[in-house]
């Protein structure tokens, strides 16, 4: 990814080494979750029949292995080698043809002008450190009169924020919780996005909700798909993350109970027109 300046502090979430580590349990735990949002965006995005679509950040590839199915052409692209890697192996395992697949950098696309009906970026984009690079990137690939759908995550609610405050109480000397996600804010998602050149930008507000069957599952779960906790599961080690694992497992039992715990994930899909 390149390293344009940004006016905001780096994430840890910035580089690809996090989305490499996260990317099998990614794949297993997320998918569903981000399939339904997928589905949300090709509807919002009114494709015409046959169309050339690009999805940026594509990780394991939700959205661009609907789309292909359905008849897309489709280029799929993220920095995360390991993620490229999921996406082609799923690919393959489901028959489905994906036309280009390639790792590269979202903030500066390898793709000409006015080359795709659709543009979409499914909670990748925000992640950008620098975010307006990525939607003008978004908007110069599009066709003259296209959409681009791009997702975040809405504010932090439920058990995952729970969990996140939970492990911000184990580990007080580390910043682990993070604020509101990127582009949580629907009039700050509305401005970045008419400010890379789209119009009639739209924010639409869609939920998912799956049950988990006990409280043990949830929190393995969350190991195995948060990003920010595998990186730091990495960096604090086997011993202590075990030590600081069974902490935020201690704090959320006495919150949730030993389950089921029902999850509800929100997200906003905002949409633009070239």
């Amino acid at each position: 990814m390149s390293k344009k300046p940004s006016n905001r502090a780096v994430d840890p979430l910035d580089p690809a080494e996090p989305w490499n580590l996260v990317a099998d349990g990614y794949m297993d735990v997320i998918m569903p979750m981000s399939e339904h949002f997928a589905r949300e965006a090709l509807r919002l995005a009114l494709l015409p029949p046959s169309p050339r679509i690009v999805d940026v950040a594509t990780g394991p590839g939700p959205l661009a292995l609907l789309a292909a199915k359905n008849g897309a052409i489709v280029s799929a692209i993220d920095f995360s080698p390991a993620m490229i890697d999921n996406l082609r192996r799923r690919a393959d395992e489901l028959g489905i043809e994906i036309a280009d697949v390639r790792v590269g950098d979202g903030q500066a696309l390898p793709y000409e002008d006015q080359s795709f009906d659709g543009a979409f970026s499914m909670a990748g984009l925000i992640f950008f450190p620098d975010r307006a690079a990525g939607f003008r990137e978004l908007h110069r690939v599009l066709r003259t009169g296209r959409r681009a759908v791009v997702s975040s995550m809405a504010s932090l609610s439920g058990p995952l924020h729970m969990t996140m405050r939970s492990l911000s109480a184990v580990l007080p000397d580390l910043p682990v919780a993070p604020g509101e996600p990127p582009l949580s804010n629907m009039e700050a998602f509305k401005d970045e996005m008419s400010s890379a050149g789209f119009c009639e930008v739209t924010i639409h507000t869609i939920s998912y909700s799956e049950t988990a069957p006990s409280l043990n599952e949830f929190w393995r779960k969350m190991q195995r798909g948060a990003g920010s906790l595998v990186l730091l599961r990495r960096n604090l080690g086997e011993e202590r993350w075990a030590e600081v694992a069974q902490g935020v497992l201690n704090r959320l039992q006495k919150a949730l109970g030993d389950g089921p715990v029902d999850e509800i994930y929100t997200s906003h899909l905002g949409v633009g027109t070239k």
